[in-house]
């Protein structure tokens, strides 16, 4: 089968997953004290939590943004790509009140994070290309960004060597950015490698091992993805219904793009 966008009985599998697994919501992590914030649109702020980790943390005021952030980050540690450890994090009223200048325009309930990653640097290019050490997470990266559309790319780098790149703040994702609805997740181009990771020259060796670890990604494994995003940042099951069917058409493109000889 080329496409699943035609597929009823499959659409009507997924949608009785979906059901199941949203009745049985992800755990999220209690937040107890504010560190610090930035003054970005998205105004993320860093929380520590009850499992005594900091978790870089945007609220639902961020819109649509928290529903890519959150899903990027999930896709990407099934891909095994450098992305930040994603959690649902639950913010609590009182800990609203008790910082009202930094949090004044979030709202109780849960929210996106990840696990912060210290002693890094920002950059939107990239650096450190060169280093042994990140010649599989740039290939890992440029596969994730080909698989799902990659906007507003934004790279932390390990300040000592190995100077190791991670990929952060994935608000801006997929076609359209936050604003994507089901008809830009059917009318996109086809998949490919990112080329914004060109220069990196990556050698076929490089290029199988990310195929491989693309074609490893179950149906199953993203059904159980896209269920993990609470009903309460406004994503609709039949959008976790197309977002299913985008994944999974655009992983079997890829495959065929990267290693013509493999299918999914």
């Amino acid at each position: 089968m080329d496409s699943y966008h035609d597929c009823a009985e499959r659409r009507a599998q997924w949608r009785q997953a979906l059901a199941s697994s949203l009745m049985h919501p992800v755990t999220s992590i209690r937040a107890v004290e504010y560190t610090r914030g930035w003054r970005t649109k998205s105004e993320p702020v860093l929380l520590e939590c009850e499992d005594g980790n900091d978790y870089v943390v945007k609220g639902q005021q961020a819109g649509r943004q928290i529903v890519n952030d959150q899903l990027v980050a999930r896709l990407g540690k099934l891909l095994d790509a450098p992305v930040g450890k994603p959690e649902i994090i639950l913010i609590p009223q009182t800990l609203i009140n008790n910082n009202p200048r930094y949090l004044e325009n979030f709202r109780a309930g849960t929210a996106h994070g990840t696990l912060w990653i210290k002693d890094c640097r920002d950059s939107y290019t990239l650096i450190a290309t060169g280093e042994a050490e990140n010649r599989h997470r740039l290939v890992l990266l440029a596969t994730l960004y080909g698989w799902i559309c990659a906007s507003d790319r934004q790279f932390l780098f390990k300040e000592n060597p190995p100077r190791l790149i991670y990929s952060v703040d994935h608000g801006h994702f997929f076609p359209n950015g936050p604003n994507w609805s089901s008809e830009d997740l059917a009318d996109t181009p086809l998949a490919c490698l990112d080329t914004y990771f060109n220069d990196c020259y990556f050698t076929p060796h490089e290029l199988c091992y990310a195929c491989q670890k693309l074609k490893a990604i179950t149906e199953g494994q993203l059904i159980q993805t896209v269920s993990t995003i609470p009903i309460t940042w406004g994503f609709t099951i039949e959008e976790r219904l197309n977002m299913i069917v985008f994944l999974l058409n655009r992983q079997k493109e890829l495959v065929r793009q990267v290693c013509p000889a493999d299918t999914v």
